[in-house]
């Protein structure tokens, strides 16, 4: 007996039935929509994250800038040495005073050119070289100060010219000066002890004596003597003859 085997199609209940089992193992739709949405949450959110970061990196790039713009106070630079609103006035430097010399009465003092000189109490006496004994100029009343307040005497001789003055005046004398030819020269003060207003000085010129009928025209040729106080005022003045 021979028996069919070869394929026969299904009858309609089978095929029904391969039907609903093939419907209910089938997959379900492909979520393409929710996907993309996802996809592009995502993407904004990486955006979001991205611009957040960099901000955060330039905040101190900015402070950096502003503060090389915009310096603070604690590090400004300011002046080691500030000039004051309303600088104090200086007090004037008093005049300059010259060194004094004390000397004994009958002390001999050289004034140059072999020409010395002493002082008494109350004159002074000089000699020309070779001799001893001097030649006196007084009575200086040093006892009504001022009535004499400046005397000199003058020795012409072949080299140069010494001058001897003294000084007796109401204000003690802090500096005496030679004026020549527009040339000023500090002269040395010497004087007795305990008489401050009564002083002396010399001084050696050009030699050559003016004559009489030379004042007039060597009028710059003839030194200026003048006595100053400690204020540097002028307190006497007095020129050659």
């Amino acid at each position: 007996m021979t028996t069919d085997m070869s394929p026969q199609p299904p009858v309609p209940e089978l095929w029904q039935a391969l039907d609903d089992a093939a419907h209910g193992c089938a997959p379900p739709s492909f979520p393409h929509e929710r996907i993309m949405r996802r996809s592009r949450t995502i993407a904004r959110r990486r955006r979001w994250a991205a611009a957040t970061l960099g901000a955060a990196l330039l905040v101190p790039v900015g402070i950096g800038i502003a503060a090389l713009s915009h310096p603070t106070a604690s590090h400004s630079v300011t002046s080691t040495n500030p000039t004051p609103a309303h600088s104090p006035t200086r007090p004037a430097s008093p005049s300059p005073r010259t060194e004094v010399r004390i000397v004994s009465p009958g002390e001999k003092v050289q004034a140059g050119l072999g020409v010395w000189y002493l002082l008494k109490p109350r004159e002074f006496c000089d000699a020309t070289p070779g001799h001893d004994k001097p030649i006196c100029v007084g009575y200086l009343d040093v006892n009504q100060p001022g009535a004499v307040p400046m005397t000199m005497n003058v020795h012409p001789l072949a080299h140069g010219t010494v001058y001897i003055l003294a000084y007796t005046g109401k204000t003690p004398a802090a500096r005496i000066t030679m004026t020549l030819k527009g040339r000023t020269t500090e002269l040395p003060i010497v004087r007795l002890a305990g008489r401050p207003a009564y002083v002396s000085t010399y001084a050696v010129g050009p030699p050559g004596a003016i004559s009489q009928t030379q004042k007039s025209t060597e009028q710059a040729n003839r030194p200026v003597f003048r006595t100053y106080g400690t204020d540097g005022k002028v307190l006497a003045e007095m020129s050659s003859f």
